[in-house]
């Protein structure tokens, strides 16, 4: 959930402006991104601004992709809520996913192939 500039053809970022979070993508052809930066001063093709549920389903799809996990708290202050335990049982007993010792969420390597349908899953 770091801040990061896209910069460049077909590149993607993530800004907080005044307390909103953008969602930021430029030209993905170089020859037009280069058309628009000479034109506009940018390449941006698209900035949109987030709402706490996508900004929540960011932080699940990203966070499981590491190898520490997210912390669910973490979840809860972006989303509004916490993660539904049924869900999250149902998942650990799959074994798609896992809480580590220190209360973090990860998904495990067998749950690692499915890892969007398990976002899908925790973000409902």
């Amino acid at each position: 959930m770091q801040e990061y500039a896209g910069i460049g053809p077909g590149a993607h970022g993530r800004l907080d402006i005044e307390g909103r979070r953008h969602a930021t993508a430029t030209e993905k052809r170089p020859e037009t991104w280069l058309m628009r930066v000479e034109s506009l001063g940018h390449g941006l093709v698209t900035d949109d601004i987030l709402i706490r549920e996508e900004m929540a389903d960011e932080f699940l799809l990203m966070g499981l992709r590491l190898t520490e996990g997210i912390d669910p708290r973490g979840y809860a202050q972006i989303s509004g809520r916490s993660l539904d335990p049924r869900r999250l049982a149902i998942l650990n007993q799959e074994g798609a996913v896992e809480i580590t010792p220190e209360g973090r969420l990860r998904v495990t390597p067998a749950g690692f192939p499915v890892l969007d349908a398990v976002v899908a899953d925790l973000a409902a």
